[in-house]
């Protein structure tokens, strides 16, 4: 969020002591301050502009009262949190200083998760404070993208290559983001409680605030990743904006301290000109008091304690300086609005219809497959080494206007619905259990356009593939900054 709310001389309503239970207590948005037309005009900026939001949840007071979800994205499914992972794991850090399982934030990290020496002897020197602030001294980045994200992903030890990436400078001196970083503090969490990341999630955090739902993704050892991909509903999401925002405490016992709520939260290195960074969370100039966990794709968890307010939005590669505006708008006042009934009318209808595909445009039948579609289907093509992790892909051409891809990837596959008349065909994946989408054409006789949408898992992507005499030759990009541009070439498998 970017823009200054405007001014507001009414005192912020007296917390009321409201926790949730299995469902958050709802409002309409005039009685906690916010702008009913406002938030209308945010559903016509995201319909007008084509912006790429799975759900948008806003809760003041302890009152929810915007709950919105966009299609194909479901209520109650679980969506990916990219980054937003790495403060869930730093807080998990936290509690496990608390019980005394981590001695301090100036215990150096390297010796607890290894007996052999690093590369770079700075290494030694790298501290949990170091870690949870970014400032390790490895050399990661994440400009044009994450390289080291990928490449660790790809390794079949994803601690040892943390552990093997070379110093970039001298640990605590540089704030650099750096992904194998975070997964590092997972791995030390797992060593020093005895428990894997998810059950001391479970135990300590999540089941006691009401979290059942969520899938957190483990490396080849076991191990959860500590800085992104795991899975949670954006409603419970809010539980750890609300939990942050109360300072800690849930319904009378206090779960996370309050002295680690405040350090986490406070500034402790500067990221950029215009954000300040504390223990895996994001605190922009421009917005004081306000904290975020950010995410690749467009995933946020806002908490705005002088404004007793909680957002959370999920994307798949939404820039979300576009909703900022809007929601700043929206936020009239901390005292109750008058009643709007017609403008609380339209922004429910504006939900609901949010909710719904988009009606089919009336469109041309679409043209006949060509002669080369019948030669490539069924067909596997072994890609060579990329940063999209794709090792292969194999295509089916069912009908004129559909079809179907098989991806091979790392460490998994998918199968993903491609629909070839301009419309995106939405199905379970059976090797995740989890919804996709496609649609592709043929531009010319020799080259194929094909989109993959995992929604709720973020990624979207679009690539051009030309076949000829066994070849594939291509290029592919991802929405949300995942990878740039990237050629794909490959041969048909004998």
């Amino acid at each position: 969020m970017s823009p200054a709310t405007p001014p507001d001389d009414v005192p912020l309503r007296t917390n009321d002591g409201y926790y949730p239970g299995r469902v958050w207590r709802t409002s309409a948005p005039e009685a906690q301050g916010l702008d009913s037309q406002a938030l209308v005009e945010l559903f016509d900026a995201v319909e007008a502009e084509h912006l790429p939001i799975h759900s948008l949840q806003i809760v003041r007071y302890g009152h929810l009262v915007l709950d919105a979800y966009f299609h194909p994205f479901e209520a109650e499914a679980r969506h990916d949190v990219a980054s937003v992972t790495k403060s869930i794991t730093t807080t998990l850090v936290g509690l496990a200083l608390e019980r005394g399982s981590i001695a301090g934030l100036e215990v150096p990290v390297v010796p607890l998760l290894t007996d052999s020496p690093p590369p770079d002897a700075r290494a030694l020197q790298i501290r949990v404070r170091d870690l949870l602030t970014t400032s390790s001294g490895l050399a990661c980045g994440p400009v044009p993208y994450e390289r080291e994200m990928l490449a660790m992903a790809a390794s079949p030890d994803w601690v040892g290559y943390a552990l093997a990436l070379p110093m970039r400078a001298a640990p605590g001196t540089r704030f650099e983001y750096c992904s194998p970083g975070f997964h590092m503090l997972s791995a030390l969490i797992a060593r020093t409680t005895g428990l894997s990341t998810e059950a001391f999630a479970r135990e300590a955090l999540f089941g006691p605030i009401g979290i059942t739902n969520w899938r957190w993704p483990r490396d080849p050892q076991g191990i959860n990743q500590g800085a992104g991909d795991l899975q949670m509903r954006p409603t419970d999401l809010l539980r750890i904006g609300h939990l942050f925002l109360r300072q800690g405490e849930w319904a009378g016992r206090q779960i996370v301290p309050r002295a680690w709520i405040a350090e986490a939260t406070r500034r402790q290195v500067d990221a950029s000109p215009i954000d300040g960074y504390g223990f895996g969370w994001w605190l922009p100039n421009n917005l004081p008091g306000l904290y975020q966990a950010a995410g690749r794709g467009g995933q946020r968890l806002v908490v705005w304690p002088t404004k007793d307010l909680v957002v959370v939005i999920t994307g798949g590669g939404l820039d979300v300086d576009r909703l900022a505006p809007h929601l700043l708008r929206a936020l009239k006042s901390n005292a109750a609005l008058p009643p709007n009934p017609a403008g609380q009318q339209r922004l429910a209808a504006r939900v609901r219809a949010a909710a719904q595909p988009a009606a089919p445009r009336a469109t041309a039948s679409p043209p006949p497959l060509p002669p080369l579609a019948a030669t490539v289907s069924g067909r596997t093509y072994l890609l060579a080494e990329n940063a999209l992790g794709l090792r292969a892909l194999q295509l089916h051409f069912l009908s004129p206007t559909q079809a179907h891809v098989r991806l091979q990837l790392s460490h998994t596959e998918m199968i993903v619905p491609i629909g070839l008349d301009g419309r995106y065909r939405v199905a379970i994946d059976p090797t995740s259990d989890e919804p996709v989408a496609g649609r592709g054409r043929w531009l010319t006789p020799e080259r194929f356009s094909i989109e993959v949408d995992t929604i709720a898992r973020i990624n979207h992507v679009t690539a051009e593939l030309d076949f000829a005499n066994d070849q594939l030759r291509g290029w592919a990009r991802e929405r949300s900054g995942l990878v740039p541009e990237l050629a794909l070439n490959g041969r048909a498998r004998p």
